[in-house]
């Protein structure tokens, strides 16, 4: 008789970086719901869930995504740089706008003025993402210590809750999407998962 092959378990199969987090962002979205819906006795094994999720989904992201990310806008900004769009050393441009050809000089200027504030606002994206890892923390710290039925528990779940909820908007809306446009996002993936097995089982060993 033939024997079966196994199948492969889930985590096994193969995840672009992008789709990797937006499972974990539903997983996250799941166990909130889980969590409203549960009894008192059950809220506090879900959360314990929930703040595991959380966790290593930020490690996973400040660890490889946001790094990933902030190199490529950094290495674009500096190949925008010193490509003689300004003015020449010794001022030919300057002059050359005088003679007819100012208007092409400052829609140069323009587009690559609009490149830098477009580089400027993504990079305070990576920047206000880290903050709301930081407010997460803060947070799951603080219910760490508080029990699960009370209701001050219940008012910093929500605050929790809101914090997540729109951090990962705004990620899937601008942070994914750029990653996506400018990053190899086959192989941070398969780096992804790696780390995010090594986490899940430091996690398992220490519960």
């Amino acid at each position: 008789m033939a024997k079966r092959t196994p199948k492969k378990p889930k985590n096994s199969q193969p995840q672009d970086a992008v789709q990797l987090l937006k499972a974990d962002h539903k997983q996250v979205r799941k166990l909130f719901e889980q969590f409203h819906g549960a009894s008192d006795d059950d809220k506090g094994s879900i959360a314990k869930r929930l703040f595991i999720e959380l966790d290593i989904h930020s490690k996973l992201e400040e660890e490889l995504l946001y790094p990933a990310v902030q190199s490529k806008l950094d290495s674009l900004d500096s190949e925008t740089q010193g490509n003689g769009l300004d003015v020449t050393d010794d001022g030919e441009i300057e002059q050359d706008s005088e003679s007819g050809l100012e208007g092409e000089i400052d829609g140069a200027e323009l587009d690559a003025l609009d490149e830098d504030d477009d580089e400027e606002r993504e990079s305070e994206i990576i920047t206000a993402a880290y903050d709301s890892h930081a407010t997460v923390k803060d947070l799951i710290q603080q219910l760490r210590t508080l029990d699960p039925r009370s209701s001050d528990y219940r008012d910093l779940f929500t605050e929790l809750e809101d914090v997540v909820i729109e951090h990962v908007s705004e990620e899937e809306d601008a942070i994914l999407p750029l990653a996506a446009a400018q990053l190899d996002v086959q192989s941070l993936g398969l780096t992804m998962q790696r780390r995010k097995d090594d986490l899940s089982s430091q996690s398992s060993l220490a519960a």
